[in-house]
């Protein structure tokens, strides 16, 4: 073996541009919590992790026997080179524009962002979340209007429905994090209306990580405000049992991606976005989901981003009869379930464009202080910007600006480090009594909010 591998407690160090499909990745060059591996230790298995690991790491520690592939080719062998540059995964699609290629087959564009311009924010968080704000309010009073006429009328305004998302893009592509952080503030009661309108959150925003342009961030946006909208057609003491669905509750409640689509065809201008999203959000990569148990080379890549913002923003949401899980349990789902419900390689992107403490995670730190982030960066989101608003004693102080990421670099973060993320009401803590401008607005002195914000 080559002698710039170095023996580590049982592993191999191997510089990521050697990293092949095949090996058992048991550490890495920097903490785990923040990247999109939500479990400490995995089987290479596809291309997309190999390209996440070149971006996030320079070196990586590997199992040097053979304990997780024996019986197979080894992957330390030259023969096992060619599976590093395999040909990306290709499907059949039913999309047009940047969703496909040439025959229809298309390339993933969680594989491809490099090969786009990135969006930088045009404003800051503070200033940016007045308009957020108004942005949200407005499109809770549309929502309620599309969802009453679903019901009564049985079609929908899709036009309405655009200048909803039309707001949303507008407001992302200016700065994410304002708009992210509405999607915190949830009411059990009101789950379908904030489902819809947070599916569409995630979605804009994941079209801008994945260097979208605009219409096409319009387009998946819109895709996702409508993917749900079936479930209106469902019955109320359905849709809001609180207990455990019968057999035939539950297959009632599987037909809303069709109730959905006929929403949509019913609608004036609405058959051509009776999209793929709208009737294919619930089914999987092993062919097991409903409503027609579509193989995964049938998927159309809108669809499989929709699925797992779907399924992220139903995990999280608490509803009438559960608690909703925190954002890291969810994306720990998610990873789980790559390759088998949701497409391998969006799921690694959606991962680690989120991360474990997403803008208005409430939070409570080492020494017991208690904040509400605000932001991180991208490349380390374990290490976010926070609002400290209550003391170790978990008594309420005026806010303080803590820059996980600053302190961490001078050495000085581990009484701050994040111990665990609380839920919405903990301590007293209510998002709705906060906002990024009074929270920043709180800190003495121009030049430490200008450097935060």
């Amino acid at each position: 073996m080559d002698n710039k591998f170095l023996d580590k407690s049982g592993y191999v160090r191997v510089p990521v541009s050697e990293v092949k499909i095949g090996m058992f990745v048991a550490e890495l060059d920097r903490s785990w919590l923040g990247t999109p591996f939500l479990t400490q230790g995995f089987v290479v298995s596809g291309l997309s992790e190999i390209k996440k690991l070149r971006e996030l790491c320079n070196h990586v520690y590997v199992e040097k026997q053979g304990r997780l592939w024996a019986g197979k080719k080894d992957p330390f062998s030259k023969d096992a080179e060619r599976l590093n540059t395999a040909t990306p995964f290709k499907s059949q699609s039913l999309e047009t524009g940047i969703f496909s290629q040439k025959g229809n087959q298309k390339q993933s564009l969680a594989l491809t962002i490099g090969e786009r311009k990135a969006h930088e924010p045009t404003s800051t968080i503070v200033e940016e979340h007045k308009f957020a704000r108004k942005i949200y309010s407005d499109a809770r009073k549309m929502m309620a209007r599309l969802l009453k006429q679903a019901r009564l009328d049985n079609q929908i305004d899709v036009q309405l429905a655009q200048k909803l998302v039309a707001g949303f893009v507008h407001s992302i592509l200016r700065n994410p994090d304002a708009l992210l952080w509405m999607t915190k503030v949830k009411e059990p009661k009101q789950y379908l209306l904030e489902h819809c309108l947070h599916v569409s959150i995630h979605a804009i925003n994941f079209g801008r990580v994945l260097r979208l342009e605009e219409k096409d961030m319009m387009r998946v946006g819109l895709q996702g405000l409508l993917s749900d909208l079936g479930m209106i057609r469902v019955p109320l003491e359905i849709l809001y049992k609180q207990g455990a669905l019968t057999d035939e509750e539950s297959e009632l409640m599987q037909k809303h991606p069709m109730l959905g689509r006929d929403l949509l065809m019913n609608s004036k201008d609405g058959g051509r976005y009776a999209s793929d999203s709208v009737i294919n959000h619930h089914e999987r990569f092993d062919s097991k989901g409903y409503p027609r148990g579509l193989a995964a080379n049938t998927l159309p890549q809108t669809s499989r981003i929709i699925s797992i913002i779907d399924a992220y923003d139903a995990m999280v949401s608490p509803r009438v009869y559960a608690e909703g899980k925190t954002p890291l349990q969810a994306l720990q789902q998610i990873y789980r379930n790559r390759g088998k419900q949701f497409d391998e390689d969006f799921a690694l992107e959606f991962i680690h464009a989120i991360g474990p403490y997403p803008p208005g995670s409430i939070v409570e730190l080492k020494n017991g202080c208690v904040g509400i982030v605000l932001k991180s960066d991208p490349k380390y989101r374990q290490l976010p910007q926070l609002s400290v608003v209550l003391d170790s004693e978990k008594n309420p102080q005026q806010a303080k600006i803590v820059d996980l990421l600053a302190l961490d670099k001078a050495g000085e973060s581990k009484e701050y480090l994040i111990q665990k993320v609380l839920k919405n009401g903990d301590f007293g803590i209510d998002l709705k009594d906060f906002t990024v401008t009074t929270l920043f607005s709180s800190v003495e002195g121009t030049s430490e909010l200008n450097d935060i914000a």
